[in-house]
């Protein structure tokens, strides 16, 4: 117990206590015979005691009483966590005063640091017109990697001055940068077409402090390289939480007529490239052990509503050529392997889940799984197709040298440029037409077996959630189109444009996935809710299904077919949006 006079104690160590990393005493003023006397005894106290004492300090009297003697840090290091509340955005102008407050004891308090890239102002004139050249990207290639030398070079600096014994643990979040492009640019420039790398990023040095990594494109028109992520994450050997939202202007809206249809916001050749060059980044072995949660969000908000609002007749490219399975999925399942958590929303197939291999792989520790993906697999097959089958033979197109962007300007985009400058953008009337909603069986099969196979081999899984948003529309094509459809008369609490396809999975005791038809809230039975409209899954899947936990859990399983809202109908998105949120 500390003794009752702790309060005279507390405030006797934090007078007397230096005031600043220089240690000048306000004590001066007194005799110094007082001061060293006081420090004596100071040393003659109890470890104990002294921690219990900074244990009631705040941060800054902590932090002075750090230099009051070799107890008092070692109790003041042992109370700093407490504190880890500071925020600290980096930029060129303050990057030195971070150095000089960081580089020591007040490492430990720091909690998230922030950091903004940019590319500088490129003029576009008559000479590269509105296309990115070769010069113009290796130019952006060179910008950006700089920029995360220096930010490297910072933290590393403020680590290696602050000592093994004060590490911090923060998290660090890099923003990424607007495609930079200034003057009277056309459309074309509204959309970067090329990816932004980071290069030799193996010259980078280890970060032993970072915790936490976020990598943030919400807001930014750039497109950086997949595997970026991946090569940062391999110099943070003590990661635990990985996050990034990105993606935006991967989805070109279906516009109805030209010239907008010709104004790509992102061509098939370097989307596919960035996802091959992802699956290359990823071994079992450069994975950082210590990782336990990640969050990769590939369709945050503005995302999704362009990839949301696509023709459901338009032909899809083959992302996955010349591979025979998706390198993106397969690289995202090795990264899944010792989590405890994982939250995606991509566009993904099967090897996510099992390998191309057939070999049996475990996921020893992961609990949490909630997955959301597009309704249009990457080899440009879709998981969906109409009511009656329509739309069921739909496949890829392979890509040529015309999936790429020109890196020069073409007498098309004179052309183009001139239709704008007349026109202003009233051009843009978005064509969508929808009618995807029930599984498609050849497509959708492989996908479900997969996962339930996956989930049978995760002993220690307590919540898998596995959906896809869908949507109704079959108006807003043309006249022949949607007569076709006539026949499907939408069941009632339908919400055409806010549809989802999908089912939850919870261990005993867990609690219920959905407000609605929740199960039993103390059920002692596994339970699986199938929020699948009138779709049911053949026998063979349904047993896969049923094996998820067994091993682990018992025979007991109750499953969920109708819904108390939507009865036998597609719900609506709210039901599965808690688990992968938006933003």
């Amino acid at each position: 117990m500390l003794c009752r006079n702790s309060d005279v104690i507390v405030f006797l160590v934090s007078y007397f206590a230096p005031t600043s990393d220089k240690q000048i005493c306000p004590t001066l003023l007194y005799p110094s015979r007082i001061t060293q006397l006081f420090h004596r005894a100071m040393d003659q106290f109890p470890q104990e005691l002294i921690s219990q004492i900074c244990s009631h300090l705040s941060a800054e009297d902590l932090r002075n009483t750090y230099y009051v003697s070799a107890k008092f840090r070692k109790a003041a290091e042992e109370q700093a966590g407490r504190y880890r509340t500071h925020i600290y955005k980096i930029t060129k102008e303050n990057k030195q005063c971070f150095i000089d407050r960081y580089s020591g004891f007040r490492l430990r308090y720091l909690e998230h640091v922030q950091f903004d890239t940019y590319f500088p102002d490129l003029d576009v004139n008559d000479g590269n017109g509105c296309r990115e050249g070769s010069d113009e990207q290796r130019e952006k290639d060179k910008t950006f990697t700089e920029q995360i030398q220096n930010l490297f070079t910072t933290l590393k600096t403020v680590e290696e001055h602050a000592g093994e014994r004060n590490r911090g643990k923060y998290r660090l979040t890099i923003y990424s940068p607007s495609h930079g492009c200034s003057g009277d640019s056309c459309l074309h420039r509204e959309h970067a077409h090329w990816r932004t790398h980071l290069l030799e990023p193996e010259t980078l040095p280890d970060l032993m402090s970072v915790g936490s990594l976020e990598i943030n494109n919400d807001h930014s028109s750039a497109k950086l390289d997949y595997r970026i992520l991946i090569d940062l994450v391999t110099r943070f050997p003590n990661l635990e939480n990985l996050e990034c939202h990105t993606g935006k202007d991967e989805w070109t809206p279906s516009y109805r007529d030209a010239p907008a249809k010709l104004f790509i916001w992102e061509y098939d050749g370097p989307r596919r490239d960035t996802r091959h060059g992802f699956g290359n980044a990823i071994t079992p072995t450069n994975i950082p052990k210590s990782l336990q949660r990640v969050e990769l969000n590939w369709f945050c908000r503005e995302v999704m509503m362009e990839a949301d609002c696509i023709h459901h007749w338009k032909a899809m490219p083959n992302l996955v050529s010349p591979a025979s399975k998706d390198p993106f999925s397969t690289s995202l399942r090795i990264l899944s392997y010792h989590l405890q958590e994982i939250t995606l929303r991509a566009q993904v197939d099967e090897t996510l889940f099992w390998p191309e291999d057939s070999s049996t792989p475990t996921w020893p520790h992961l609990q949490r799984v909630f997955i959301m993906f597009h309704m249009v697999s990457p080899s440009g097959a879709w998981y969906f197709e109409g009511p009656r089958g329509e739309g069921r033979g739909s496949t890829g197109y392979e890509l040529d040298e015309s999936s790429y962007p020109p890196l020069e300007p073409t007498e098309e985009d004179e052309y183009l440029d001139d239709e704008v400058v007349c026109g202003g953008r009233s051009f843009e009337d978005r064509y969508n037409f929808w009618f995807r909603i029930s599984p498609n069986d050849n497509v959708l099969g492989p996908f479900l077996a997969s996962f339930a196979k996956a989930a049978a081999n995760m002993p220690d899984l307590r919540q898998a959630i596995l959906w896809s948003p869908l949507r109704w529309d079959v108006d807003c094509g043309e006249d022949d189109e949607g007569e076709s459809f006539d026949y499907f008369e939408p069941p009632k609490k339908f919400y055409p444009e806010y549809l989802a396809w999908g089912l939850a999975y919870y261990v005993p005791g867990v609690g219920s996935a959905f407000a609605t038809n929740p199960g039993e809230t103390k059920c002692k039975a596994r339970q699986i809710w199938w929020k699948v409209g009138e779709w049911r899954p053949n026998p063979e899947i349904h047993s896969l299904f049923q094996q998820i936990g067994r091993q682990e859990h018992g025979e007991a399983l109750k499953e969920y077919w109708d819904d108390d809202e939507f009865g036998q109908g597609l719900v609506s998105r709210d039901y599965f949006e808690y688990w992968t949120p938006e933003e």
